[in-house]
């Protein structure tokens, strides 16, 4: 990897559009390419002025292809001295970067990743598809419930600008029970002998969602103690 080395203050950071990242792409590619031709970036090319953030693509995993394949690179020598060294610019890496800056406001921070832009799977994955951009989810969407997270994690998006109280405005929690819509189990006939669409998963008692699936009679035991059973497997460690 050739580091990009930038110096950034703790607004450049929050904003998001500052960020030292050492990026894979700017490394020698032409070996790991071989026959799949040559890649080269323009100068004004980071942050993607048309796409924005686009997840994983082209450009962002040849690198560690060939180093599986025993591809091998010069070691490079940092050409700076840092404070904190963050490889992967994902969720994880940022706030690390983030906490630490707070600790020490004038610490140089290098940010190491492997694509062209950071964020990790928090953010989303496009394809083209017949000449047309296809948006998708890119990892934030299985996210857990911020209300769940601890008072350090909820500290974190405020810092950052995400105003989490805008999700309950904006999506209709109440949707699908309105339309009398629910989780369900499809069990295909090649598996269990039988096509069979089981309605009222973890919304009526597991023994009767249990008993109308098509499983054998110890695998829906095996369900049903899967969710019920309040058996301590791990006596004497704490729930977090």
């Amino acid at each position: 990897m050739k580091p990009f080395d930038k110096r950034i203050t703790r607004r450049d950071f929050l904003n998001g559009s500052r960020v030292a990242i050492g990026a894979s792409l700017l490394s020698p590619w032409a070996e790991t390419f071989g026959g799949v031709g040559e890649f080269e970036l323009g100068p004004d090319y980071y942050p993607p002025g048309l796409t924005g953030l686009r997840g994983s693509h082209e450009g962002s995993w040849e690198v560690m292809h060939g180093r599986v394949s025993g591809k091998r690179w010069a070691t490079a020598k940092p050409e700076a001295a840092y404070d904190l060294v963050v490889v992967g610019a994902g969720i994880s890496g940022l706030a690390a970067a983030h906490f630490f800056r707070q600790a020490k406001p004038d610490a140089r921070i290098l940010i190491l990743d492997n694509h062209d832009d950071f964020g990790g799977h928090a953010k989303r994955n496009e394809f083209t598809i017949d000449g047309q951009t296809r948006i998708g989810y890119g990892g934030t969407e299985a996210i857990d419930t911020p209300s769940a997270y601890s008072e350090a994690s909820k500290q974190l998006l405020v810092d950052i600008g995400i105003d989490v109280q805008r999700f309950y405005e904006a999506f209709d929690q109440q949707l699908y029970s309105s339309m009398g819509l629910s989780k369900s189990i499809l069990f295909d006939e090649q598996t269990y002998g039988e096509q069979k669409l089981v309605v009222g998963y973890n919304n009526i008692p597991w023994e009767s969602f249990a008993a109308q699936s098509p499983m054998t009679e110890a695998a829906r035991a095996d369900l049903v103690r899967l969710w019920t059973d309040e058996r301590d497997y791990l006596p004497g460690l704490a729930f977090d």
